[in-house]
C-alpha cells in the first residue's frame, strides 16, 4: 500500500515540474506515460482502460496534464483517429464553466409619467 503512495507522488512530481526547468524523469515514469499515449491511438477504450489500470495512473490527475507528441491526449487521440478512445478520455478532463448574469447584459428602460 505504501508503494502506491510513493509512485503516486512521484506521478503528480512528475507533472508538477514546470516545462521550462525540463527536469530528468524517471524511466519508468516515462515509459508508463509512453504507453498510455500509445494507448490513446488505438480506438479501443477497454485497451486505454487497461493500460491505465496496469500502470496505475489516476486519470483525474494525469491525463489533463498529459501531453503526446505536443498535443494533450484528448486532442492527439482525436486527430488519429480514435474517436471512441477520446470519448473516454473526454471524462477525466476538465470542462469550463461561465456564470452570466443576465439581468447586468441589457440595459433596462423604465419610463413613467410624472
Amino acid at each position: 500500500m505504501k508503494a502506491r503512495y510513493v509512485i503516486a507522488s512521484m506521478f503528480t512530481a512528475g507533472l508538477l515540474v514546470s516545462a521550462g526547468s525540463q527536469a530528468a524523469m524517471p524511466s519508468y515514469m516515462e515509459q508508463s506515460l509512453v504507453a498510455v499515449c500509445k494507448a490513446s491511438l488505438s480506438n479501443r477504450p477497454l485497451t486505454f482502460n487497461q493500460t491505465m489500470k496496469d500502470h496505475r495512473i489516476n486519470g483525474y490527475r494525469v491525463l489533463p496534464n498529459l501531453v503526446c507528441n505536443g498535443e494533450d491526449i484528448h486532442s492527439f487521440a482525436l486527430m488519429n483517429g480514435a474517436d471512441r478512445t477520446a470519448k473516454r478520455i473526454q471524462h477525466f478532463v476538465p470542462g469550463t464553466v461561465t456564470i452570466q448574469d443576465i439581468s447586468m447584459n441589457q440595459r433596462i428602460e423604465v419610463w413613467f409619467d410624472q
